[in-house]
């Protein structure tokens, strides 16, 4: 029902901006969808945060805020004033927002998919958020230039893998790539010894793929005494995956701590600290 609902009011748009030429039909029909974008303001204990949607994956972001990942936004209550932390497959920032919104942080968000990192931004500019900085880049095993495998080009995305074309996800799903976009990918350590990036005192790492590639890509990282926590998300069941990512993390001294829901009903997100 709602898809005949909304294509009958986009034919009523197309027939009320039908007059005129080819240019003034397209940019009436232009700032109508312009000005139907969903503008959504979340109440938060650091204040409200706003979100721009242009998508329906991108709703879920405002909608699911409080309930989605608790345990996530107690974790980032917990940093002391004036941390650093690194938001590792950033999407369209629920959670880059949120540490952003304390005003004591400074937040360093990555996101590759040029899709989700548009919205990323819209969303920034929309909270006028002073200690966030955004980049489109993919963290990855070493720095090159490579191709993010997307399965889907809309905002909010997921599964979106850099220099890897995953067949079947962390939770089993199967996954058919849409787009192969060129991109930047840099490791960890590069980001800090080469670029200059301020080291992260806590990471947040959740791209649904390629954790381990990432992790690998930031040895020298892990190893500094300034890291003091990692959020990781993985699957509720025991995979390779996630005893790799264990076996990483151990070797650098951290431990698992404690667990909280992840982005679907079979993740988990994994707090290690030293």
């Amino acid at each position: 029902m709602s898809r005949k609902i909304t294509t009958l009011l986009a034919g009523l748009v197309g027939l009320g901006t039908g007059y005129g030429n080819a240019w003034r039909r397209a940019q009436r029909r232009l700032m109508v969808s312009e000005q139907l974008h969903q503008h959504h303001r979340v109440a938060t204990k650091h204040g409200v945060l706003i979100f721009v949607s242009t998508h329906l994956r991108a709703l879920e972001a405002p909608r699911n805020f409080h309930g989605a990942e608790p345990e996530t936004l107690a974790w980032i209550d917990s940093f002391a004033p004036g941390a650093v932390l690194w938001d590792i497959g950033a999407n369209v920032g629920m959670y880059t927002l949120y540490a952003g919104k304390r005003g004591d942080l400074d937040v360093f968000a990555f996101e590759p998919s040029p899709f989700s990192y548009a919205a990323l931004c819209t969303n920034l500019a929309a909270n006028e958020l002073d200690r966030v900085s955004a980049y489109c880049i993919a963290l990855s095993e070493r720095t090159q230039l490579g191709t993010l495998n997307m399965p889907r080009t809309y905002p909010g995305s997921v599964y979106n893998a850099f220099e890897d074309r995953v067949e079947v996800t962390m939770t089993g799903d199967r996954v058919t790539v849409e787009l192969r976009q060129a991109a930047v990918g840099i490791c960890a350590d590069d980001l800090v010894d080469e670029f200059g990036a301020a080291p992260p005192n806590h990471i947040k790492l959740d791209v649904d793929s390629t954790e381990v590639a990432i992790l690998r890509g930031a040895a020298r990282l892990l190893r500094s005494p300034t890291l003091l926590s990692i959020s990781v998300e993985n699957t509720l069941h025991d995979t390779p995956q996630n005893r790799a990512i264990d076996a990483l993390l151990g070797e650098a001294g951290f431990q698992a701590e404690s667990c909280g829901r992840g982005g679907s009903d079979v993740t988990v997100n994994v707090i290690y600290r030293r």
